[in-house]
């Protein structure tokens, strides 16, 4: 049998990487989106997106109607390098919950969207 390099690396339990704590800046900026859209403030929602995510997420804003969606949760979180993917759902009285989902990174030390999807009734792992 060939050598494997350092057995150490081979054999054995791995170490767990120590989990990575979500920045409460990237939660509050989250948080933010998600009642601009609720409100349907374009202008606000263009402000907290780079220029490569603007028009999909004013895309997305467009699609929900002001005042219908009176409060938000966020389903999930999720990162890779140094981007955030945020899964959140705005719940009304009268309407069908609006899924979505966003990338946040930041740039020059402030949060923006880098883009964002519409996941109201499409399947996926993500869509439950």
């Amino acid at each position: 049998m060939s050598s494997l390099g350092e057995r150490v690396n081979v054999l054995g339990p791995q170490p767990i990487f120590q989990r990575f704590a979500t920045p409460p800046a990237m939660i509050a900026a989250a948080e933010r989106i998600l009642s601009l859209i609720a409100t349907g403030d374009a202008a606000g929602l263009a402000a907290m997106a780079t220029a490569a995510g603007a028009t999909e997420l004013a895309a997305v804003g467009a699609t929900v109607q002001p005042g219908v969606y009176d409060r938000h949760e966020i389903v999930a979180t999720a990162r890779i390098n140094y981007h955030h993917y945020v899964k959140a759902r705005l719940h009304g009285a009268r309407a069908e919950p609006f899924t979505l989902q966003f990338r946040l990174g930041e740039e020059a030390g402030e949060w923006r969207v880098w883009e964002a999807i519409n996941l109201t009734g499409r399947r996926g792992a993500w869509t439950r």
